[in-house]
């Protein structure tokens, strides 16, 4: 994409150099005409986190989700692999599955009782004997490409996308090297939150620590904000680490305790808060230009509530996250303002703590997926 065709606003056209760049212009985050575009260009063609392995035990396990306006299901088959594929029959387009549980040896449409196997072939269709030319291979289940990640699980609705490896390169030994028993975590606690605010805000916010000091004071008295750094940047993700002091109440913290977090392209953001071994995936979904389903599932070693973990819970998702949905509503109420069109980004070229460096990057993201 050239300079030229970067988007303009009152302040001028986003730049692809941070330092001399105003932000997206407000039109950005509740045009619907953009919305829809997004939904094609990045929704419909990146990796996007939808549950951890964890939550499929047992074969015929499934869970129904949403990769924004597409619906799917992820399904444990008797072969114990995990697949994924669209919620949908093949005859007359019935969801097939709701919420979550067992279908046991098939799957059967609640409309016409067309069966279909854990692996998505069609093996009875009522009534269709008789039909020319009908062949049941021709209406298997359509399939999601799924990727397993250390036990993290991303969708694909595109068949030409890159492999999930290619886009993210070391994030599986990221994860493992800073949480060595990743392997046997499970999920402790859920939380789901109906936002009123565009998708891109909520991962505006978790992009960049410049607002931790002044919007998130409690937090503070966790991180040593003077410790942070980006230890690993990639074209779809981000890794950055920090350090905890003592002093937060319920939480009996070494000084020097490890935070880390990551934000991955397109929507989600993970945290490992400071105490014991655990990982806080966020899933920021669009629901349209002015809302967001926002899904967390906070993960640790065999999903064990520890009195830690209980404390880790409280300081995520009573205090900052409760702070954070807050903040983005009121943005996104601001950004429709005819006072506001564009800001600045705050960045400096060390990247640091405050820096809006990352926030910068996720939208020319947004720009490059948008040119259509």
């Amino acid at each position: 994409m050239k300079i030229r065709d970067y988007p303009e606003g009152e302040r001028g056209a986003f730049n692809p150099d941070a330092l001399l760049s105003p932000t997206l212009p407000s039109r950005y985050y509740h045009d619907p005409a953009i919305y829809r575009r997004e939904l094609r260009g990045i929704f419909h063609k990146s990796w996007c986190y939808v549950g951890h392995a964890g939550q499929l035990p047992e074969p015929g396990d499934y869970r129904v989700e949403r990769v924004a306006d597409q619906c799917i299901f992820l399904l444990r088959g008797e072969d114990s692999e995990i697949r994924a594929f669209f919620n949908v029959c093949q005859h007359r387009g019935h969801e097939l599955l709701d919420g979550q549980g067992s279908c046991r040896k098939r799957i059967v449409c609640p409309y016409h009782a067309w069966s279909y196997s854990l692996d998505g072939r069609l093996i009875q269709a009522p009534h269709t004997e008789q039909l020319q030319g009908f062949d049941p291979a021709d209406f298997a289940l359509r399939p999601v490409r799924l990727a397993n990640c250390a036990g993290l699980l991303f969708a694909n609705l595109d068949n030409d996308a890159a492999e999930f490896a290619q886009e993210y390169p070391g994030l599986q030994e990221t994860l493992s090297e800073s949480l060595p028993t990743i392997d046997s975590f499970g999920t402790a606690f859920q939380f789901d939150y109906d936002i009123a605010a565009n998708w891109k805000i909520v991962v505006d916010n978790f992009s960049e620590g410049y607002h931790i000091p002044v919007a998130h004071r409690k937090l503070t008295q966790v991180l040593d904000s003077g410790s942070g750094r980006c230890a690993r940047q990639e074209r779809r993700y981000a890794f950055f680490e920090s350090r905890s002091k003592a002093g937060y109440e319920g939480l009996e913290l070494e000084p020097g305790s490890p935070y880390r977090s990551w934000t991955l392209w397109p929507n989600t953001c993970m945290l490992s808060l400071p105490g014991c071994e655990n990982l806080v995936v966020i899933r920021m979904a669009a629901n349209g230009p002015d809302r967001c389903r926002e899904h967390v599932d906070l993960l640790a070693a065999n999903g064990e509530v520890t009195p830690t973990l209980e404390a880790l819970k409280g300081l995520f998702a009573d205090q900052f996250n409760s702070e954070d949905i807050a903040i983005v509503e009121s943005v996104h109420r601001g950004l429709k303002s005819l006072a506001y069109d564009q800001g600045r980004y705050v960045v400096d070229q060390k990247d640091g703590w405050y820096s809006e460096s990352g926030l910068h990057r996720f939208h020319r993201s947004i720009l490059e997926a948008l040119d259509e």
